[in-house]
């Protein structure tokens, strides 16, 4: 059967646009840690080949693809393999589970719409070497994905002050310790007020757009009809929540008072309750009848 999802039919992920929102097609990589992240981390854990392969080619990865990242995920630590007679299952490595329960905290986040604000922001004061552009891209993207906004040159800060531990982690992973400050606290009237600091560090514009065209997909896609249609819809609505995942910062109420994204995660949280029952059901049968007799 082929998913086809607000006009989006399973094809080669390379030309894949999915939901059509004008951002990068999903890379085989993100659709698999979609598939491992949902339909791995709670029972059946275990996974056959021909059930991966399965599913990511409803996605939109084509066998080859599909083969060749799982082997890329074993090597990476994420998933390991176990042979049973001609047939292949995987299952979550500990680092594949550390891996995914970091994207359900941030997910379970996602979904409920940023807490009550005290008014603290954690801030990180770094530099980085000019020689080192590699270490520079790896530090913006991991900033990124923690929602730290960057107002002035050198400054990067977050009103999630609980995610401090990761900012720390972050830090050190990339040696750059003694190269930056962290600090948590509230501004002082001599610079930028709140609003001006949330105009200049997110430039949100784009994602505006965005969620703007999800929710109109969201609104003429005719509802899915059990079986693959159904596992296939939520999976890549999976996908697409965690790539706004990446570019929302997820900001306060008081920061941000009418954003769009919190009806994007609503109306997102409001497919999955009623599409995941039948989409896990869905799974565990292919593991059921993709084992071997």
């Amino acid at each position: 059967m082929t998913a086809r999802v607000a006009g989006y039919s399973a094809r080669s992920c390379k030309n894949a646009s999915v939901f059509e929102l004008n951002l990068p097609a999903p890379s085989a990589r993100s659709l698999l840690l979609t598939v491992i992240g949902e339909l791995m981390y709670m029972p059946p854990e275990d996974a056959w080949t021909t059930a991966l392969l399965h599913v990511l080619g409803g996605l939109g990865v084509e066998e080859h693809a599909a083969r060749q990242v799982l082997a890329r995920a074993a090597d990476a630590g994420w998933v390991v393999r176990e042979r049973e007679g001609r047939a292949v299952k995987w299952r979550l490595a500990p680092k594949g589970r550390a891996v995914v329960s970091d994207g359900i905290h941030r997910s379970e986040a996602f979904l409920a719409g940023p807490p009550e604000w005290d008014g603290r922001w954690l801030l990180l004061f770094v530099t980085v070497p000019g020689e080192q552009r590699t270490t520079r891209k790896r530090l913006y993207g991991g900033l990124s994905w923690l929602g730290l906004g960057n107002p002035v040159p050198g400054v990067w800060l977050t009103p999630h002050t609980e995610r401090g531990a990761e900012l720390s982690e972050l830090v050190e992973g990339l040696g750059l310790r003694t190269s930056a400050l962290s600090v948590v606290g509230s501004v002082h009237g001599a610079g930028l007020d709140v609003d001006e600091i949330a105009g200049k560090a997110w430039d949100l514009t784009d994602l505006e757009a965005h969620y703007r065209v999800l929710l109109d997909q969201l609104d003429a896609l005719p509802e899915p009809q059990g079986g693959d249609e159904t596992l296939f819809a939520y999976l890549e609505l999976l996908n697409v929540q965690q790539r706004f995942m990446r570019r929302d910062p997820f900001l306060p109420e008081e920061l941000l008072p009418e954003w769009i994204g919190r009806e994007g995660a609503a109306r997102i949280r409001a497919c999955r309750e009623r599409w995941g029952a039948s989409a896990h059901a869905r799974w565990a049968e292919l593991v059921r009848d993709c084992a071997p007799r």
